[in-house]
């Protein structure tokens, strides 16, 4: 095994395809190829509720869900409802814990510090709340979200960085199990928004010298 961490970047995915690759990296992590992949990655607009989700968090039918043009998935990470856009960079860290000898607790620090790293480099000071696990600006606006399923040492899903605007399906959710959570991004606060396959590739990079500074 390689105790290399590789950066996938797949650009615009369909969430379903996005799981799939998900599948397909996890399988090679597995195997030994390495110690993991991490994608950097977007989606057109979909809903996913999680394990912890439930009906009462999602706000319309799946009909007026198809209507609107917007995805709907269960899948199996922690946490309740979310929504991913094109103008979100999305992480999905492929990481093999055993080998890294990483706990859970210091890979939300390192995903957190990661976030935190390339919203300040675009001006954006947040802070990460590890009670539910995100980032937030002082008016208490959640910026980025962070939610990984772990199995036998190996960890899915991951990280959601609003750096565009285009966020309005948060309003039809509770966002990870919060009402009337303020949303907010890059955009937003800066009226400049960055190019959300770059900023996951930075994102990503952060992880990668972390996870590497992280290991004896």
């Amino acid at each position: 095994m390689t105790d290399e961490i590789l950066i996938h970047q797949a650009g615009l995915t369909r969430y379903k395809a996005g799981l799939q690759l998900q599948a397909d990296f996890a399988g090679e992590v597995r195997a030994g190829g390495s110690h993991g992949v991490i994608i950097a990655i977007r989606h057109p607009a979909v809903i996913t509720m999680g394990r912890r989700a439930s009906e009462s968090e999602l706000h319309v039918t799946p009909e007026r869900l198809a209507e609107l043009g917007i995805d709907l998935f269960n899948v199996d990470r922690g946490g309740g409802a979310t929504f991913h856009y094109p103008e979100q960079a999305v992480l999905y860290p492929i990481l093999n814990l055993t080998a890294l000898k990483l706990t859970v607790p210091a890979l939300l620090k390192i995903s957190g510090d990661a976030v935190l790293e390339a919203l300040k480099s675009h001006g954006v000071q947040g802070f990460w709340d590890e009670s539910r696990p995100g980032v937030y600006m002082p008016d208490g606006a959640k910026i980025a979200s962070v939610g990984y399923h772990l199995s036998k040492g190996l960890t899915t899903h991951g990280i959601a960085i609003n750096t565009g605007r285009g966020w309005d399906g948060f309003k039809l959710i509770d966002p990870c199990k919060v009402a009337n959570q303020k949303i907010t991004s890059v955009q937003d606060l800066t009226g400049v928004a960055p190019d959300p396959d770059q900023f996951a590739l930075a994102v990503a990079s952060s992880m990668k010298r972390m996870l590497g500074a992280g290991r004896t």
